[in-house]
């Protein structure tokens, strides 16, 4: 092999490296969770009875609706939904009467949403996936979009399991059953992960001189010859947090001081110091400035002098680490 096709296939390879895209898991727990089964044909007796209704048998073409309530996302604290809908036929090598034909065996394909909330109730995004089914194919549902910090997002979501092995994955329900009554009637404990390839993750802003983090008490950039301290207060120059409250729209500045306040971002932000948590306590747009977020910590005491691995994560996912001095 000449010299010249080793040198591009290194180039190549270099550039594959370079480009392999980080992958970000969500764990995600749901409660409640009811599928409902449209075996009602009069829409006026649908969603009505204020007390459990069992369906029907399982029939060809029999459609469904399901709702659940995230409560929990990376084993912290969270609130949202998760539904999904589509037809109970399944497909079998040697179905029973009612059911389809194919020459593989699976359950029905069907089609999810899943929305995002911090536990105080802000929006941080939402994720778009189909397919799947029961056998194989469930554990499979690709994801085709998002919304907030999930924006252009893709990957799969994987898996289901019981978190609570004293109730099922998932109860179902006539739809003459009023929905309003879930929590009251209960329903099934679910738990599932999401893999993610983002679009776009968040960014501690770099300058000339370095990332973009600053003392507080005079907005000097951290650096060797001004490094961090434990315990002081930082200011970090961000980018790709999402949405704020109250919102601006992309495209436009943050509301200038003084006079406006500050939109908060509503994704839980965090901020560790070679793994260890700093306290965010001031997470906002940077006033004036369009697209550039502002995050005040404290540096978390205990921190090794020498160079410091910073990351930033904003609605469960992470920036690239950078490296600041600590003294």
């Amino acid at each position: 092999m000449s010299s010249k096709v080793l040198f591009l296939s290194a180039v190549f390879a270099a550039t594959v490296l370079a480009e392999t895209p980080r992958t970000v898991v969500l764990d995600v727990v749901i409660d409640n969770l009811v599928n409902y089964r449209f075996d009602v044909a009069d829409a006026l007796k649908r969603g009505v009875v204020p007390t459990r209704v069992d369906p029907i048998p399982d029939r060809a073409f029999l459609e469904f609706y399901s709702i659940g309530d995230i409560i929990q996302v990376n084993g912290k604290p969270a609130k949202g939904m998760w539904t999904n809908w589509g037809v109970v036929t399944g497909f079998s090598l040697n179905p029973a009467p009612g059911n389809a034909v194919a020459n593989i065996e699976t359950g029905a394909p069907l089609f999810c949403n899943l929305t995002f909330y911090t536990d105080k109730g802000a929006f941080v995004g939402a994720l778009f996936d189909g397919g799947g089914g029961a056998g194989t194919s469930a554990t499979a549902h690709a994801i085709t979009g998002g919304s907030g910090v999930f924006v252009g997002a893709r990957g799969q979501k994987q898996g289901g399991t019981q978190p609570d092995p004293t109730r099922p994955v998932i109860r179902r329900a006539s739809a003459a059953e009023d929905p309003a009554q879930r929590h009251t009637l209960g329903g099934g404990s679910h738990r599932f992960l999401v893999h993610l390839i983002p679009s776009i993750y968040p960014e501690i802003v770099s300058t000339p001189d370095g990332p973009g983090v600053f003392h507080a008490e005079d907005f000097s950039l951290v650096t060797q010859a001004k490094p961090a301290h434990s315990g002081e207060t930082l200011i970090i120059r961000a980018r790709n947090l999402g949405f704020t409250t109250p919102n601006v729209p992309l495209g436009q500045p943050f509301p200038a001081w003084p006079g406006n306040s500050s939109p908060e971002v509503n994704a839980d932000v965090d901020v560790t110091f070679n793994g260890a948590p700093g306290e965010v306590y001031y997470k906002i747009g940077w006033p004036g400035e369009v697209g550039i977020y502002r995050v005040d910590l404290r540096v978390p005491s205990g921190v090794s002098p020498g160079m410091a691995n910073v990351q930033l994560t904003a609605g469960w996912v992470p920036s690239e680490v950078v490296r600041i001095p600590v003294q």
